[in-house]
């Protein structure tokens, strides 16, 4: 009877915190060529701890930070998006327009050269961007029948 009688104390004396931990992009990776001539499918791969609502990505000029890119070489693709790895491709016309396609959302961006260029990503968790994560490899043009290697 007396350990009823502490129960509430107890029980006022807890409290429960649920703590969710921030996610984390890295190992952003990409084929090494795209073909300048014809469409090609810029493949990439990435690992993600958590989950996050929304991915960001940049396709821009080597050399150019993500920040800087132009409105039309980025684009946001909704999710929610859970990991451990998360794969996709970029599909890169001669014209320049890109289609970025994962988990079955089409986007677009466009750009207007072909120079070699460099992938970001960087995941959004309620709002709050996570920090950019850039590609190991730039992607060039390549000239050769083999320039969309694929994955």
């Amino acid at each position: 009877m007396r350990a009823l009688a502490l129960l509430p104390l107890l029980l006022a004396a807890c409290s429960l915190t649920l703590e969710l931990t921030p996610s984390r992009v890295w190992g952003l990776s990409t084929q090494s060529t795209y073909c300048p001539d014809r469409s090609t499918r810029v493949d990439y791969r990435f690992f993600l701890e958590g989950w996050v609502d929304w991915l960001e990505f940049a396709w821009v000029p080597e050399g150019v930070a993500p920040w800087q890119a132009r409105p039309e070489e980025t684009y946001r693709l909704r999710g929610p998006f859970l990991g451990p790895e998360v794969r996709g491709y970029l599909e890169v016309a001669p014209t320049g327009e890109i289609q970025a396609v994962l988990v079955l959302s089409p986007q677009g961006i466009r750009v207007d050269s072909l120079p070699p260029r460099r992938l970001w990503v960087r995941g959004v968790v309620e709002g709050v961007p996570g920090p950019y994560v850039r590609a190991e490899n730039p992607v060039v043009p390549g000239a050769s029948p083999y320039c969309d290697p694929g994955w």
